[in-house]
């Protein structure tokens, strides 16, 4: 009885736990980061720094994809107000954070959801745990609150200009060279 028992409770705690890592295993995709980013925006509409907890909880749901995927919010004069995985950049400017290439990356994200309300930004970036930089896409939607602008994004490694425009046809894609001829 004792023995059938416990053979039932580790039955049941691994089906527990199997279906909370596929809970938290989603498929990192375009549009798995598009849906983050756009409920993402609703929500900081609407809660504002009250937000940042959500964004930040890492068994939350803007923490997804095994960890890979998280959300930041910036202002758009560049001062990074929250990043779920790097605190440490909050409240500092990354408006002068440039690439290896030179390609300065947030001004770019700030000028596309100026001029056109969102879209992706490709650049170089390194990936946590790797030595070198890696292509990195990420999209960026304007969000208002208390009548201030901010851009919300997210972003994912190893995809390419060709596989956003396969995927999102409409989208706008910015790039160095997109940046340099004004977006």
């Amino acid at each position: 009885m004792v023995r059938k028992s416990l053979l039932v409770l580790g039955v049941c705690f691994f089906v527990i736990w199997g279906l909370a890592v596929n809970c938290r295993a989603e498929e990192f995709s375009l549009q798995l980061v598009k849906d983050k980013v756009n409920a993402a925006v609703k929500l900081f509409e609407s809660e504002g720094e009250a937000s940042y907890p959500k964004f930040k909880d890492i068994n939350g749901p803007f923490r997804f994809a095994n960890g890979e995927g998280y959300i930041w919010i910036h202002s758009l004069s560049g001062i990074m107000v929250m990043h779920s995985t790097k605190p440490s950049m909050e409240g500092l400017s990354q408006l002068d954070l440039k690439d290896s290439t030179g390609f300065p990356f947030i001004a770019a994200m700030n000028q596309l959801v100026e001029k056109k309300g969102g879209g992706w930004v490709v650049y170089l970036w390194a990936k946590p745990g790797h030595p070198n930089e890696e292509l990195k896409s990420s999209f960026v939607k304007i969000a208002t609150y208390k009548g201030r602008k901010y851009v919300v994004g997210c972003g994912m490694y190893g995809v390419t200009m060709a596989q956003i425009k396969a995927a999102f046809p409409i989208d706008v894609v910015c790039d160095a060279a997109m940046f340099d001829n004004g977006i």
